[in-house]
């Protein structure tokens, strides 16, 4: 499954999304919180300024009961009623109450008229309150009171009503507020895309690139910051220096594979027909063949497989190639010639480092072959009149500390038998199914093939092996050598 942007699943998400993510959370709540303490703060401060208010309000129409004390209750009562209907006429509509205890005489008017003794106990509590706020029946109410002589005078309104005012003007300039904070997030956002993520984004495509060995792509100039500045400049700095190594790498790798070409051998001329078919792995392999002509008339001709591969493996083989000339100078004995090749090879190796290789003799003329294997893979005698026959090893592992003897075997050969020496690249390549191609088919296409030329037999079993793969990584180098016997 593909998320947005070719993002894999369970995939970090980069820097440049955690870090906008993290400063717009951050501005986020900063602002809420901002927001709500101003709404909270202005409320509180809105009901204190109403207390405030109410309390002036309540003073003024203390000093009008007051002059109004010697004329009598109905006189204070219609005051009461008209300062309540002036405060109705000059608000938004509100619940306002008026209480004035005069002497032992309560009297109550304003909008709503509750019950006498409750109502006149409620505003006694909320002027008594720090909040100065009580319960009235189901209303909350605000109380301010004031008082002159034997005269208390109480006003209260519905804190309900009173809040909705309050919200209803305040949320208008929060909301200008939010407005604002929410510009700035973007601003802070785009900023930071400009100076931060952008920068992340080209610096994070050119490491890319650089991982993916492509080092020849423009030069990076990011100057948003001093740290990005610096990273550009280093990254170029890193993209040159691998451009060159990898140059020079590809020099010396092209002049190891000449020097691994030129090491191979002249096919000699004569009675026999040789033909081999060589594929490394990689640029350079750790397979090696060679031939060498004796005076003798005889063809004396190797097959090797190092460890590994690459360019360590081509060393080794390099050097079994001056230990093969050394040791068919001496001897024609193909085990004598292995003793000879893993004294030089143990000195010369490292100690990780070993070799599979068989030698073989060939006598047309007395119609022999004599062969010895150091831990080679199986190789394979097919007869121009009979079945095919295996050529196993005959001892162990060239380049083991622990000395190694080694016995040559002889087999007859007849004019038109075929000898071919392979490496474990034919018989172990893998399809795209992991089925090694296996000695069983090499063995099948040599025998529906035995009549073939020795070209024409190795090409075949080459194509067999390339088929089988079918596209797949060659994962070892793949040497077949056919002689036909004249």
């Amino acid at each position: 499954m593909k998320l947005a942007h070719g993002q894999e699943p369970n995939q970090p998400r980069s820097i440049g999304h955690r870090l906008l993510w993290s400063v717009n959370t951050i501005l986020g709540i900063g602002l809420l919180s901002f927001l709500m303490f101003l709404y909270l703060h202005e409320v509180h401060q809105r009901l204190k300024d109403r207390y405030e208010s109410l309390h002036d309000q309540a003073a003024v129409i203390l000093d009008g009961v007051a002059e109004l004390r010697g004329q009598g209750l109905p006189e204070i009562q219609e005051y009461v009623n008209a300062a309540s209907r002036l405060m109705r006429g000059t608000a938004v509509p509100l619940s306002h109450y008026i209480v004035v205890r005069v002497g032992t005489a309560v009297l109550e008017s304003g909008i709503a008229r509750p019950a006498t003794g409750r109502f006149y106990a409620a505003v006694r509590r909320g002027a008594r309150s720090p909040t100065h706020q009580a319960l009235a029946g189901a209303q909350r109410i605000m109380v301010a009171d004031v008082s002159q002589g034997d005269i208390q005078l109480y006003i209260g309104e519905s804190v309900a009503g009173l809040e909705s005012r309050i919200r209803d003007q305040i949320l208008l300039w929060l909301a200008v507020v939010a407005a604002v904070g929410v510009a700035i997030t973007v601003v802070v956002s785009m900023v930071l895309v400009r100076l931060v993520t952008q920068p992340l984004q080209r610096l994070v495509a050119a490491v890319d690139r650089i991982g993916r060995r492509d080092f020849d792509g423009d030069i990076l100039e990011i100057h948003s910051s001093r740290e990005m500045a610096v990273l550009s400049s280093a990254i170029n700095a890193m993209r040159v220096a691998l451009g060159g190594a990898q140059r020079e790498d590809r020099q010396r790798i092209a002049k190891a594979r000449r020097i691994q070409q030129h090491l191979l051998p002249v096919v000699p001329t004569g009675s026999e027909q040789i033909a081999c078919e060589y594929k490394p792995a990689a640029i350079v392999g750790g397979d090696y063949f060679d031939f060498q002509m004796l005076s003798s008339g005889e063809l004396i001709a190797c097959v090797a497989d190092v460890s590994g591969h690459g360019v360590p493996a081509a060393i080794s083989a390099a050097m079994l190639k001056t230990l093969f000339i050394a040791a068919v100078s001496r001897t024609s004995d193909p085990a004598e010639g292995l003793t000879m090749m893993n004294a030089g090879f143990t000195q010369v190796a490292l100690e990780e480092d070993f070799a599979s290789i068989i030698l073989v003799r060939l006598n047309s003329a007395g119609r022999t072959l004599q062969y010895a294997s150091a831990g080679h893979e199986t190789c394979y005698l097919v007869r121009a009149h009979g079945p095919v026959e295996v050529l196993h090893s005959t001892g162990g592992l060239l380049g083991l500390v622990t000395p190694t003897q080694w016995t040559s075997k002889v087999v007859p050969i007849n004019s038109g038998d075929r000898i071919i020496l392979v490496t474990d690249g034919v018989s172990e390549t893998a399809s795209p199914d992991g089925v090694l191609f296996g000695r069983q088919r090499i063995q099948d296409m040599l025998e529906a093939n035995c009549k073939e030329p020795p070209n024409v037999v190795a090409q075949r079993l080459l194509s067999a092996v390339e088929l089988w793969r079918q596209g797949g990584a060659q994962m070892d180098d793949v040497t077949i050598l056919v002689i036909a016997v004249g």
